[in-house]
This record gives structure tokens, C-alpha cells and sequence, in this order.
């Protein structure tokens, strides 16, 4: 059997999202929900827009800085363990074309 084209499937799937939506709403437990939902976001006090721009700013500035931490304690772990010949890297990539039994480790 063969399905309808993706148009014909969207526009069945968005009329069955429309009628569960009016559906849904009918409830009245679901309805009293939404209404309860609206009158506590009207006492919410919201950030002005430039509050809002400073603290992504402030957001924004400190996950770099604690990428660039991060970065720099991975470079120093890596030197320590490079230099300690705890990490070994391998150099080439004639490694990948090599059996297991014929690998260095």
C-alpha cells in the first residue's frame, strides 16, 4: 500500500493537532488550568530588555570563560601526562592500515 504524499501527511497530521487542541480545551479542568496559567503570568514582574541583554551578556562571558579554564586544564593534564609517559600519542596514520596484533599498544 502505498502512503500519501508528505504534503497530504502534514496537512492530516495539522488538522488532527487542531481538533485535539479544540478538544483539549473543552475540558474544563484543562480550561480552568489555562485560566488560572494566564492570571499568574499576568503578576510575574518581568526584566526590562536591557536587564535581559546585560545578564545573557554576563551569561554568555562566563561560559567562555569557563571553556577557556577548561581548555587550558586539559592542555596542562595533558602535558603532565605527555611528559610523565602516562599518555602516549601515536603519530602517522599508517597506525589505522595495521592489524591489532601488529599495533605498539
Amino acid at each position: 500500500m502505498l502512503l500519501p504524499s508528505l504534503g497530504t501527511q502534514a496537512l492530516v497530521f495539522t488538522v488532527l493537532l487542531v481538533w485535539l487542541s479544540v478538544r483539549l480545551t473543552q475540558v474544563p479542568a484543562f480550561a480552568d488550568f489555562l485560566i488560572s496559567t494566564d492570571a499568574e503570568m499576568n503578576k510575574v514582574s518581568w526584566a526590562s530588555r536591557s536587564k535581559l541583554w546585560q545578564d545573557t551578556i554576563v551569561v554568555i562571558v562566563g561560559m567562555l570563560l569557563m571553556a577557556g579554564l577548561m581548555m587550558g586544564l586539559d592542555q596542562m593534564w595533558r602535558g603532565v601526562l605527555t611528559a610523565t609517559s602516562v599518555l602516549q600519542f601515536r603519530s602517522g596514520g599508517d597506525e589505522r592500515n595495521r592489524s591489532v596484533e601488529q599495533r605498539t599498544w
